[in-house]
């Protein structure tokens, strides 16, 4: 491996242990602010497991969602290039150049535009090797436009104009894509203070009124009322969380 590959696995196993050390705060919190139990705590701890496949999710989620932005200017750049004359292949390594000006030639989708420059300097069908990029990815819109190249290069229709207009309906989707994001920030960081609501309520209580709450533990009843409690918050987050994750 060489030096590059052990910095980015360190950064890797860094934000791993950033995630899992996070994921403490699940039981936790619920193990003593809801049950005042170690006990709980300890039988809790599957949670954490759960929140970090959540967590990776999620940030395999907005990597996907970078790299189809990336990809979308990527795909205006080979457009450009075959308006001013540019073969397909050159217009491919006019866009890596240009990837690599605005990301960085270390990006993800730079080192993805390099891959297919020097697949087609290997003389690989260009559009065997969009299919394999697209498939390797997972994102609906390189799948969507490897498709698309593939059937005009197939049909020997008018590639520039199909690249063309393929380009500019992902560059629509994702302007959409990124006003909903925006619309439905600011809810997502109310839900996010919500969710600790809860938590800070029953931490008043016990610190300013620890006689009204105290009969809440220690026993069936009280451990009846915080587990249904539980629930009803847990819910309420699930279906904050769904409201909130809006598809184009």
């Amino acid at each position: 491996m060489g030096t590059d590959g052990k910095l980015h696995a360190g950064i890797a196993f860094g934000k791993d242990i950033r995630l899992w050390l996070k994921s403490l705060f699940i039981p936790v919190a619920v193990g003593i602010i809801f049950y005042n139990s170690f006990l709980v705590v300890i039988l809790l701890l599957p949670l954490c497991w759960v929140y970090v496949r959540i967590q990776k999710r999620e940030l395999a989620k907005r990597e996907d969602e970078r790299l189809a932005g990336a990809f979308k200017d990527g795909i205006i750049a080979v457009s450009f290039s075959l308006n001013v004359g540019y073969s397909i292949e050159n217009a491919f390594r006019e866009a890596y150049k240009e990837m690599q000006m605005l990301y960085g030639s270390e990006s993800r989708i730079a080192k993805e535009f390099r891959i297919i420059c020097n697949r087609m300097a290997q003389n690989e069908n260009i559009e065997d090797i969009l299919e394999d990029f697209a498939a390797e990815s997972g994102v609906e819109d390189i799948l969507y436009f490897a498709q698309v190249f593939r059937y005009a290069k197939r049909s020997g229709g008018d590639l520039m104009s199909i690249i063309r207009n393929t380009a500019s309906v992902i560059r629509d989707k994702n302007e959409v894509a990124e006003d909903i994001r925006t619309i439905i920030s600011g809810r997502r960081m109310e839900q996010m203070v919500m969710n600790f609501v809860p938590f800070g309520i029953i931490v008043y209580l016990r610190l300013a009124s620890p006689e009204f709450i105290e009969p809440l533990y220690g026993n069936a009843a009280g451990v009846a009322v915080m587990t249904g409690c539980l629930a009803v918050y847990a819910l309420a987050i699930a279906l904050g969380r769904k409201i909130t994750d809006i598809k184009v």
